[in-house]
């Protein structure tokens, strides 16, 4: 009752077969991306490098037969989209392809150099073998079709979902299914044995449109006991991220369905057939819409597939002498002449053991004990759950450097390397009726004491810098707690304090205590100062003041170890060294603008600039004009005696324009510099005054 797809294929490819080694081939398509290659061993060491084939599309080269390989892609850039990059095939036959799905990075795709045998001629495309070849394949009658299926323990059988429901979606009741076990032919009344089934228990998430999640348990109704009807034991997860399953492992298929499609022929015997596992990505060529749950295997074009009346039976696949079970079959071509989907049991190990309660994974329990030891354990003694039936218990030190055990039964007693510090692993591996476990560990750290190393020096910076106070230890699972003041401080489980802007209240003494597997330390005292920038806060305002008093200017200003330089007209003053300057018996020649310079250890700020007018007692409340020296080298300076706007106008004695300054106020400066020795005359004028003064250049 294998579920049946439509497909129409046109073409067979023939396969070349090596001995030794197997035919690899790599088409690249062009264009397609910025990307580089490289085949790997399972040592990750390169074996084929795409840099020794520069623009080629195809390249052909050997490997090893039966053998695991990394295909690994680093791709820089997508220059088209829904496209296919790599197509990866084995003696002809495309296992592998890789889309622009993939992204930008580098990716790995594993892969295995099988080989297939050239004899077979109908499952269709299979061979005639005998049940004991095969113990665990079964015969299901499920209402009015058949199927296949696999005995994975006494009492429980493996088959697709699909052959557990009736064509509206209904679970057949387990009153309507028979299991025929050890049978060349179960059609034949006189062989196998048949066993009633008790329980149907479909996956929760079988969809009956895409077939995703297509698995289903029998529970009998009595133990099987028969010859040639032994449990096949199923693929674990760890297995098929060990590379059991990946595209090119040849599997091995059996079933009593149909071996010629057209007219609908049974075989009179049990059928095997050899196809190779390839990848989803693959055989979209064929199948748009594959499920993540399906494993694919088969050949392109093919006269080998499993067919109607496989459903439900076994892929299988080599593993450590024997078999293991990969695959259901599930879907596939009407034709039965391409790839086929099987329901991929890898991803159904926790749901099956919860169900059946089936170990699919023999797993030695993990050790109990310490998994932190100190410097001064000379030993330490470490414990496993019993294992009912165990014949032995092997205990292993990984690495041995680290110290030695000894152990033949639950218990086992390390003596420490004294020399040896880092990660180690108690080991542990159960023998049962001949069979080994899975290897089970205990993760433990040789730990150094808690130590401290360095830490950070009394430290002294400007505000609003960075600052960071660290500690270096040594140790295993430190934590750290930081302190100022002996108040704790939420600065996290860090060795390192960071103060991104340091204030002056961030000043004060720091110290870190740091908790440790192996012991506990306080570090020293680190005394924090945090000076404080340079500002200028305030200054004495615009002022004017009568001729013969006296006049101070004064700055308010903060910061550490500050240095005061007055300035007047930017000339600086000899006694302008204080934050306060007195100007005394003011005359004329102390208007002007004045500003401080203040200079510290954090910083120099300017002030803004302060003009003084010096203005006479009978002042008639007109402006006057202010303009010194009139025996000038240079500049000379003209001020009013308020802050109307002014003009200033400068010509020689013939009436020539040579200067205009407008819109002043204030004190203005005029440079004379480059006007030849003589007479000169300026005008100072507004609406309001105009006063002209004689200049003398020498």
């Amino acid at each position: 009752m294998k579920k049946i797809l439509l497909i129409s294929l046109i073409s067979v490819i023939p396969l070349n077969i090596l001995s030794q080694k197997v035919t690899v081939r790599i088409i690249i398509t062009r264009n397609a991306s910025v990307s580089e290659w490289m085949i790997l061993d399972e040592k990750y060491l390169p074996v084929i490098t795409g840099n020794e084939y520069p623009s080629v599309d195809t390249i052909g080269f050997s490997l090893e037969a039966n053998t695991r390989y990394f295909f690994e892609i680093s791709v820089s850039e997508i220059t088209l989209t829904d496209t296919c990059l790599y197509t990866l095939c084995l003696n002809n036959e495309a296992i592998l392809r890789i889309t622009s799905e993939i992204g930008h990075g580098d990716h790995f795709f594993s892969f295995f150099t099988g080989t297939k045998e050239e004899k077979g001629a109908k499952i269709t495309g299979g061979t005639t073998v005998d049940i004991s070849d095969f113990p665990w394949q079964v015969y299901l009658e499920s209402e009015d079709f058949t199927c296949g299926g696999s005995i994975i323990s006494d009492n429980w059988i493996i088959t697709a979902a699909h052959c557990a429901k009736d064509d509206n979606n209904v679970t057949i009741p387990a009153s309507e299914m028979l299991v025929v076990v050890g049978a060349n032919n179960p059609r034949n009344p006189f062989q196998g044995d048949e066993y009633y089934v008790s329980e149907v228990i479909v996956h929760e998430d079988f969809d009956s449109k895409t077939l995703n999640n297509d698995i289903a348990l029998l529970k009998l109704e009595e133990p099987i006991d028969y010859p040639n009807a032994e449990p096949i034991k199923l693929v674990s997860a760890k297995d098929a991220s060990a590379g059991v399953t990946d595209p090119g492992v040849m599997t091995w298929v059996t079933g009593y369905g149909i071996t010629i499609v057209d007219p609908p022929t049974y075989p009179s015997t049990l059928q095997m057939i050899r196809i190779p596992i390839v990848s989803n990505s693959q055989a979209s060529i064929v199948w748009p819409r594959i499920a993540p749950t399906d494993l694919m295997a088969g050949y392109r074009y093919s006269t080998r597939d499993a067919c109607t009346g496989d459903s439900g039976g076994p892929l299988v696949v080599a593993f450590s002498g024997g078999y293991k079970l990969a695959g259901l079959v599930s879907w596939g071509s009407s034709d039965c002449d391409t790839y086929g989907a099987y329901t991929r049991l890898s991803l159904f190990e926790s749901w099956i053991t919860s169900k059946t309660g089936i170990e699919i994974t023999f797993n030695a329990p993990v050790p109990a004990g310490d998994s932190i030891i100190c410097p001064g354990t000379a030993s330490s003694q470490y414990h496993a759950a019993a294992v009912t039936g165990a014949d032995a218990y092997i205990w292993s030190l990984e690495p041995d450097v680290a110290g030695t055990i000894i152990g033949n039964s639950e218990t086992a007693i390390v003596s420490w390397n004294p020399e040896f510090t880092g990660r180690t692993a108690i080991r542990l591996q159960v023998s049962r009726n001949n069979e080994l476990s899975e290897i089970s560990e205990l993760k433990v750290n040789l730990a150094k004491q808690t130590r401290l190393l360095a830490e950070s020096r009394d430290t002294v910076l400007c505000a609003e810098q960075p600052v960071a106070l660290q500690v270096v230890t040594e140790g295993y699972n430190l934590n750290y707690q930081w302190y100022k003041s002996n108040n704790p401080l939420p600065s996290g489980n860090s060795d390192e304090l960071q103060i991104p802007d340091a204030l002056v209240d961030d000043s004060g003494i720091y110290f870190c205590e740091i908790e440790g597997s192996c012991g506990n330390i306080t570090s020293g005292t680190v005394n924090l100062t945090v000076l404080p920038l340079t500002r200028i806060n305030d200054i004495t305002p615009d002022t004017d003041v009568p001729f013969g008093e006296d006049l101070t200017l004064e700055v308010s200003s903060e910061g550490h170890n500050l240095s005061y330089q007055w300035y007047k007209d930017d000339n600086r003053l000899d006694n302008g060294i204080l934050p306060g300057i007195v100007l005394e018996n003011v005359n004329a020649n102390n208007s002007g603008l004045y500003n401080i310079t203040v200079t510290g250890t954090c910083g120099t700020e300017i002030s803004n600039k302060v003009y003084v007018y010096v203005r006479k007692e009978d002042h008639s409340g007109e402006p006057e004009v202010f303009v010194w020296p009139t025996v000038i080298n240079d500049e000379f300076s003209i001020a009013l005696s308020n802050n109307q706007y002014y003009n200033i106008l400068l010509c020689n004695t013939t009436g020539r324009i040579l200067k205009l300054k407008t819109n002043c106020q204030y004190l203005t400066k005029v440079d004379a510099g480059k006007l030849p020795a003589g007479i000169y005359i300026v005008t100072i004028y507004n609406n309001r005054l105009r006063e002209s003064v004689k200049l003398i250049k020498r």
